[in-house]
């Protein structure tokens, strides 16, 4: 069985409830900019904060790309101070399990990381609202600047790398997610993959894109630990 040095938790879905903040959160900040988008359904599951951006931006064809890249940086700013103004006024809820999984993996010394779409700043306020710690995933990937979910992978596994101070490889990674883009960043780049039903996508759709793992949720630490290759 492996034992994987790095484990990269995906956010939204995985770690915290995945509802209408980031859907409200860009509609706001497009709206800022005298943008109107509509973000129902929220197509946007597992995609990088910058990509979502890049995506709506392209709904308006009369603008070059020099304004949309201008516009980006000008959205993102907004889209933070609206998330992190929501989630501390507000709260967060953690998922089932969630909490519980982490205490246990940082009391063994295992050191979870994250590879989440968020931006970084998004993230520190998000996960305290929930009830967990920024320093408790001290390295990881994030979604600034990133159109992609496989440039965050490999941000992800540089972090890693740092953090261990050692190459981690990819064959001794596992991403932790709940959406088929998860599943794919992870087979881009090498690793394996547990995939979570706590998001929007049930067990059966999520078995249809072959994870390494599969799990309805994080309720059970043990068998986590299992996975992981640090079972008692």
């Amino acid at each position: 069985m492996v034992r994987f040095d790095a484990l990269f938790f995906d956010m939204d879905g995985t770690l915290v409830e995945n509802g209408a903040l980031m859907p409200d959160a860009f509609q706001k900040g497009f709206a800022n900019q005298g943008l109107r988008i509509e973000t129902t359904p929220w197509k946007a599951s597992g995609c990088t904060d910058w990509e979502v951006m890049e995506r709506y931006l392209s709904e308006f064809p009369e603008l070059t790309t020099e304004q949309k890249e201008e516009l980006k940086e000008k959205i993102a700013p907004d889209v933070k101070k609206i998330v992190i103004g929501l989630v501390r006024a507000k709260g967060l809820k953690a998922l089932p399990g969630v909490i519980d999984l982490i205490n246990e993996l940082t009391a063994r010394g295992i050191h979870p990381g994250l590879l989440t779409g968020n931006m970084e700043d998004i993230v520190g306020p998000k996960l305290e609202a929930a009830g967990m710690n920024r320093k408790d995933f001290p390295y990881g990937g994030f979604g600034d600047h990133c159109p992609k979910r496989v440039d965050t992978a490999n941000n992800a596994m540089k972090s890693a790398s740092a953090f261990f101070g050692r190459t981690i490889e990819p064959s001794r990674a596992l991403v932790i997610g709940d959406t088929p883009n998860d599943i794919a960043c992870a087979r881009a780049i090498g690793a394996a993959v547990l995939a979570v039903a706590t998001g929007k996508f049930s067990e059966k759709e999520l078995a249809e894109h072959d994870p390494d793992f599969l799990l309805p949720d994080l309720t059970d630490p043990d068998k986590f630990l299992k996975i992981i290759g640090y079972e008692d």
